[in-house]
């Protein structure tokens, strides 16, 4: 039956999207789903149930949308079809807004029998998802402290979730991280089917947890963890000494880590399906992390050991994680950062390489980045000291990031100038024993701060970029008028 609300809905956040899109205000990923569902609330849930292969959610604090590639193109491989929000927007109206995409004019979703859901969703905005969706399989990467301010502490959104998983399907089955301790928690909460992943190679890992560790303590007696090993965060291998809850055995597990610096990594994983290696176009122990979890989604969705490798080793970076862009004959490379956890690890994938390096930092604080910015005291710049050639700050906390770095020993200035911004000279400043410390130079203006940087880059040499979510859509968007990239919707 065709609802003149459901008609209107659809109508009106298609039109909204092409304008959007063909005035270059942007990829229009939003608001076309906020104003439909203002008009049909019921839009989300009824356009979810008809798609015939079921639903897939993904949400956490890092990881997923990478994760979600990977799981992609693994059902692309079998020849289903996803429904995926992959434009960037992870709240409801952009949900909205991705089925509005493959909605016919009537409000029906055009789907085939092989077409499937693959739904990224923002760790604050999963619960209430999940009283509108049913899925089938639900995939929780892992939670980190990420926007203080939005979120509060984890206590309080690990509840959220709970409470949101309480109206999960019974026959739906969770996928959870094993190594970390507030995830694997809700694998003994709730009657549904689980399958862990986890990490059993402990070659990268560590004795002792990282100062930014936000899961330290047993959730059902308060008792401090011992951990055995920790790879990053608080993810690790933990029992409590108190209660003796521990990590529980994941039944996919990398077995076998090989980390090859910026370029690529290599992990051999074993699953109740058997064993397979594949090697990832992707660094870092977080990308291991990803693969994990996008082979037990696979597992859990019932499809062939087998078929995996071939899409995860063809699977390419999402936009601003460790995104390439040639510009100037210089690589440039984009890596998102945007709380202590994710931030340690970009910096742990950087030291590997023991070259020095050009750097720019961006912090900004609009309400996307959450407003508290303390968090970069959590940050181990320090692992990175005496590698930086030269370091440009850029964004609306600039000077933030100029003092943490202050701190961390990378240089002692000897004063600032105020009046750095838009329109004006950036100052710099280097150590004050004149050779200690790499060169600073503060610009606010995060695209006027590129050019600077790519300036003081050596030809063919590579330069970094490190910036939060505002900072990072600024400088793409400058990058893709400038022709260096395609527009995230393309």
């Amino acid at each position: 039956m065709v609802r003149p609300n459901r008609v209107i809905a659809v109508a009106l956040g298609k039109i909204v999207r092409t304008v959007i899109r063909r005035l270059g205000w942007g990829g229009g990923t939003t608001l076309p789903g906020f104003l439909a569902q203002k008009i049909d609330p019921g839009l989300v849930p009824d356009l979810t149930a008809q798609i015939p292969q079921g639903v897939i959610m993904v949400s956490g604090t890092n990881g997923k949308t990478t994760t979600c590639r990977m799981i992609a193109a693994v059902l692309r491989a079998v020849g289903l079809v996803p429904i995926h929000n992959h434009e960037g927007s992870n709240l409801p109206q952009g949900l909205a807004t991705t089925l509005l995409a493959h909605t016919d004019p009537l409000g029906r979703l055009k789907v085939t029998e092989q077409s499937i859901g693959l739904l990224e969703l923002d760790e604050g905005a999963f619960p209430q998802v999940l009283g509108q969706v049913r899925p089938g399989v639900v995939l929780l990467t892992n939670i980190f402290r990420d926007q203080l301010d939005r979120y509060f502490e984890l206590d309080y959104l690990a509840a959220l979730w709970r409470r949101g998983l309480k109206q999960l399907p019974p026959e739906a089955i969770l996928v959870l991280n094993a190594d970390d301790p507030l995830m694997a928690s809700l694998g003994s909460e709730f009657p549904n089917p689980v399958i862990f992943f986890g990490l059993e190679d402990t070659h990268h890992g560590h004795s002792q947890l990282e100062h930014a560790s936000d899961s330290r303590r047993c959730l059902h007696c308060n008792a401090d963890f011992t951990y055995t090993w920790s790879f990053y965060g608080h993810l690790g291998h933990y029992h409590c000494p108190n209660c003796g809850r521990a990590r529980p055995r994941p039944q996919v597990q990398g077995l076998r880590v090989t980390l090859n610096g910026l370029e690529s990594s290599q992990v051999e994983m074993t699953t109740p399906a058997g064993r397979l290696t594949v090697n990832l176009p992707l660094p870092g122990l977080y990308n291991v992390y990803n693969a994990l979890a996008a082979t037990a989604t696979a597992l859990a969705l019932g499809l062939p050991l087998a078929v995996l490798p071939t899409p995860l080793e063809r699977v390419r970076v999402a936009f601003g994680r460790l995104e390439q862009v040639a510009m100037d004959g210089r690589p440039v490379y984009l890596l998102l950062v945007k709380n202590p956890s994710g931030f340690n690890e970009a910096l742990r994938t950087l030291s590997a390489d023991r070259r020095p390096k050009n750097l720019m930092l961006a912090l900004n604080d609009n309400v996307p980045d959450g407003r508290d910015v303390s968090w970069i005291w959590d940050v181990d710049f320090e692992m990175l000291h005496g590698q930086a050639r030269f370091v440009v700050t850029a964004g609306l906390r600039a000077y933030d990031l100029a003092l943490r770095l202050k701190y961390a020993e990378w240089l002692r200035p000897e004063g600032l100038r105020r009046g750095v911004g838009r329109g004006a000279q950036p100052e710099g400043f280097r150590s004050a024993d004149g050779s200690r410390g790499p060169e600073l130079l503060i610009e606010r203006d995060v695209v006027r701060a590129l050019d600077l940087a790519l300036t003081r880059t050596p030809p063919g040499e590579s330069l970094y970029v490190l910036p939060t979510y505002t900072a990072m859509w600024e400088l793409r968007e400058a990058l893709r008028k400038a022709g260096y990239v395609r527009p995230l919707w393309e």
